[in-house]
């Protein structure tokens, strides 16, 4: 089992601190989702071509993986398309240069006529993972917003099973608000597809993001059974202090999910 965190959680602190606070609580790898107070890839200095050298050397002197770069990349429109694709093809040259395995992207929303939109979905990530086949990058679709049930993810994964860069990254509490105690419905139909995870928790009484192994999802019976299975990606714990700045610092948040990760022996 490899174990990362997402630097969502702590936008604000430099590469090399986000880094320090991975080996601090003996993780793996790191998923890049803001630095130095900035969000924007395209504006993070450590991210940009003169620098990927360096960069990298940080990464590997600290025998941290850059596992998932973030983007804001979604596809449920033609506009928004339009966007994410130019978007999405920079996050895979900052990716390729940084050694990092994959990038994150949006289905969304499903607005307007649902067939048109699944279509322009497919279109989006199709044309991404042209791109980046030859740059040795992925793309992977969050299990986020409106793609969050088998019956709405179906007819996209099937659309771009053909690539082999191509997956998802599953989001636990995007789909406990769906199926709740009987995760194992989604997880059975879209297991083949899973190559990343986001480890979240949520009270369902408070209806909010609560400490890991303090809220209502099975959290490590979904580890383990994906484990069992053989599942050979990260277990990322996203902390969105980013989006929810009321909730602790992301330390103590690590510190819950170090003492999950010492429960699975």
């Amino acid at each position: 089992m490899k174990f990362c965190f997402s630097t969502l959680g702590c936008v604000d602190n430099t590469l090399e601190e986000s880094i320090l606070l991975a080996k601090r609580f003996s993780l793996e790898g790191l998923e890049l989702r803001g630095v130095d107070g900035e969000i924007d890839n395209g504006k993070i200095s450590c991210f940009k071509e003169e620098n990927a050298t360096k960069t990298k050397n940080i990464f590997s002197e600290n025998k941290i993986v850059p596992i998932v770069l973030g983007t804001s990349c979604a596809f449920h429109t033609e506009e928004k398309c339009e966007n994410s694709i130019v978007e999405g093809k920079n996050a895979i040259d900052i990716a390729s240069r940084l050694g990092t395995a994959y990038i994150r992207v949006f289905g969304n929303n499903i607005t307007g006529d649902r067939e048109k939109c699944f279509a322009t979905v497919v279109k989006g990530i199709s044309e991404l993972c042209d791109y980046a086949k030859n740059k040795k990058v992925g793309v992977l679709l969050e299990v986020h917003g409106d793609f969050n049930t088998v019956e709405d993810l179906k007819p996209i994964v099937r659309s771009l099973e053909k690539y082999e860069n191509f997956g998802l990254i599953w989001d636990v509490a995007h789909t406990h608000k769906i199926y709740g105690d009987s995760w194992q419905t989604f997880y059975g139909e879209m297991k083949k597809y899973i190559r990343h995870m986001h480890i979240k928790d949520i009270s369902d009484s408070q209806g909010c993001l609560v400490l890991p192994g303090k809220g209502d999802i099975p959290i490590l019976p979904i580890i383990k059974q994906l484990s069992n299975d053989g599942y050979s990606g990260y277990f990322s714990l996203e902390w969105e202090k980013k989006w929810h700045p009321e909730l602790p610092d992301i330390t103590k948040a690590l510190e819950c999910f170090s003492k999950l990760i010492k429960e699975l022996g």
